[in-house]
């Protein structure tokens, strides 16, 4: 299983920790819900969001068990404090941390032995993300890149989640979906309709009608062009007019601890 944690791996599956494009969703978590100044990253990889947080003038130590990670860190000169460690073990004292976040983590690892550790070395506040499990693709025999990651051991469900969070001390934990999949922009790639059935169908309605006479000109020739402007119009009426359920692809908790 470890020589499946590459730097080929990490740019497959986006790892924004590796390849440095911070994800805009994980960087609202973290400036919405981190509290206090001493911060551990745990699972750092490349160590992008040490730095980030780093450069806010935190005191932020990133962990990751795998040195090619702690490499890329070194070699793209990311500031930040860094240890080699598993975080099912960590080398840091009980309540070394005010505040502590795992990305995408606790997948890999024995979670109950992680999350335990995790409370253990923080005094204030968990941030846990994690991939959710796939309740709706499954149903067309679908999936995303995101769930063929063979590192994963496994999904989470909210209640799955809650009840691994069960296992340590808290006093009050939210769980909230993250990383929803555009699924307005793939009902438009996979969409596909014949232009002169779809146009000559919709002609006998009395607003298809009016729209073509607003595009063509009374008069005009009614050219293919003109029926594929007809046709983008007439699908993008229903289709901006169509609600979309959000497909999530992660969990996100917020575990405020009982000595908060």
């Amino acid at each position: 299983m470890d020589e499946l944690y590459s730097l080929e791996n990490a740019q497959k599956f986006n790892w924004s920790s590796v390849n440095g494009n911070l994800n805009p969703e994980r960087v609202s978590h973290l400036e919405k819900y981190l509290i206090g100044k001493k911060i551990l990253d745990a699972g750092c990889g490349g160590g992008a969001y040490v730095e980030f947080l780093a450069q806010k003038g935190l005191e932020i130590t990133g962990v990751d068990k795998y040195t090619q990670f702690l490499q890329l860190a070194k070699e793209e000169g990311r500031i930040g404090t860094y240890v080699q460690e598993d975080i099912t073990s960590l080398p840091f004292p009980d309540k070394a941390f005010e505040c502590t976040y795992c990305f995408d983590v606790l997948e890999h690892v024995n979670d109950m032995l992680a999350i335990q550790e995790l409370a253990r070395v923080t005094t204030k506040r968990l941030i846990i993300a994690v991939p959710k499990e796939d309740e709706i693709m499954n149903k067309f025999n679908l999936t995303f890149l995101h769930y063929q990651d063979k590192t994963h051991l496994r999904n989470y469900t909210e209640s799955s989640l809650r009840k691994l969070l069960s296992g340590i001390d808290c006093c009050n934990i939210r769980i909230f979906p993250e990383l929803a999949i555009p699924t307005r922009n793939l009902v438009r790639q996979v969409i596909q309709l014949d232009v002169d059935s779809f146009t000559k169908k919709y002609m006998k309605s009395s607003l298809a009608k009016i729209k073509l006479k607003q595009i063509v000109g009374f008069g005009a020739s009614k050219s293919q062009s003109l029926y594929q402007e007809f046709y983008d119009f007439l699908t993008n009426e229903l289709l901006d007019k169509a609600s979309y359920q959000d497909i999530p692809t992660g969990l996100v908790a917020v575990v405020d601890l009982a000595s908060l």
